[in-house]
């Protein structure tokens, strides 16, 4: 069954990877992709923040987060990732997938919290071709379990 996916990394640094995702499992029936485009074009951190609930997180499932070699540096994927594990209104909680890229190196540590509880789901890229439907619902699955979930660390103020 496909998902509506919010993919959170670092733009810069994984930017062909998202594109790799989107093109070919936002093509067939393993997701629908939920993120942004491009950049929102605002100085205000809370307008930002509020258009990526709004537009972005609210009607998605499931949050795919790319780990790349400088993803746990960024400020936004943390937002991004606190905000899912946020139910607000009627909005359901995301459920958390990790994708380690071939050039993972420190998991970001809000996500860490939530693998080590066992709420966060993850996968290789490598295995993406055979493993992304079912570790989609897995983490989907996981969002009824709000007991595990771990989104007790203050938010980020800056990219490190």
């Amino acid at each position: 069954m496909r998902r509506k996916v919010f993919v959170s990394y670092h733009h810069d640094k994984d930017q062909l990877k998202a594109n790799h995702l989107r093109t070919t499992y936002g093509s067939n029936d393993t997701l629908i992709d939920r993120s942004l485009s491009d950049a929102y074009d605002s100085a205000s951190n809370d307008y930002i923040l509020q258009q990526i609930r709004t537009h972005h997180l609210k009607d998605s499932s499931v949050t795919i987060v790319l780990i790349g070699s400088e993803t746990y540096k960024r400020k936004w994927v943390d937002w991004e990732i606190y905000s899912s594990l946020r139910p607000y209104g009627a909005r359901k909680r995301n459920g958390l997938l990790g994708i380690y890229l071939p050039t993972a190196y420190i998991t970001p540590a809000r996500l860490q919290d939530n693998i080590d509880t066992g709420y966060a789901v993850t996968m290789k890229w490598e295995n993406i071709s055979w493993q992304l439907d079912s570790k989609i619902q897995q983490a989907y699955n996981n969002r009824d379990l709000d007991y595990l979930v771990n989104n007790s660390r203050a938010r980020r103020v800056r990219n490190s």
